[in-house]
């Protein structure tokens, strides 16, 4: 969601809470990308290499706006997405629905469940961060309230959105410290994030 006029624009990393913030948003947006997927979740080097020059051209320069997006921890991420192809309608060659949580994460280490990071999200092909502000997906409320201020409107009272399938599992710490391992620099940018 490009704010540019209101000093933002909003990146939509999978699985960490933008379709909650672009339904009470998107009315401002100048220019809001909701289909396909990959539009609407273009990363931050897609942004830099692409819209960003395109807003330049519309009278918003780069150093005019901050880029912001929300970071979620990478074990929570991958139990957002194991409960999400869990879903009736996903489909049978990406369905979780007969795959344990343990499976699941195995798959995501060995490459056998292919799955972007929110650290390839907000970082350049060098490992450069590209945004200018990130927050902890727990930290949904303050991400909205700091956006709400820029536009000048009050903050917005936040109901879950494209909510997951529920399935009860505890994460074995093993299972925990592979997942922790593997995404290592998705810890690091989520101990960072606001």
């Amino acid at each position: 969601m490009a704010m540019a006029h209101a000093g933002f624009v909003f990146l939509s990393m999978p699985k960490a809470g933008s379709t909650a913030l672009q339904r009470h948003f998107s009315r401002h947006a100048q220019i809001l990308f909701r289909q396909p997927p990959g539009m609407k979740h273009m990363s931050a080097a897609t942004f830099e290499n692409v819209m960003a020059p395109w807003l330049e051209r519309y009278g918003h320069p780069r150093s005019s706006y901050e880029t912001v997006c929300l970071a979620r921890h990478p074990v929570d991420r991958a139990m957002s997405w194991w409960r999400y192809r869990s879903r009736p309608e996903a489909s049978a060659e990406k369905s979780t629905g007969d795959t344990t949580f343990a499976q699941f994460a195995e798959g995501l280490v060995t490459g056998e469940v292919p799955l972007g990071t929110g650290w390839n999200f907000v970082t350049s092909m060098d490992g450069r961060v590209l945004v200018d502000r990130i927050y902890r997906y727990e930290h949904l409320a303050e991400a909205a309230g700091w956006m709400a201020e820029r536009l000048d409107i009050a903050p917005p009272e936040l109901d879950p959105t494209n909510v997951s399938p529920t399935r009860e599992t505890e994460v074995d710490p093993g299972v925990r410290a592979m997942l922790e391992t593997h995404y290592a620099d998705d810890v690091r940018l989520w101990e960072s994030a606001l």
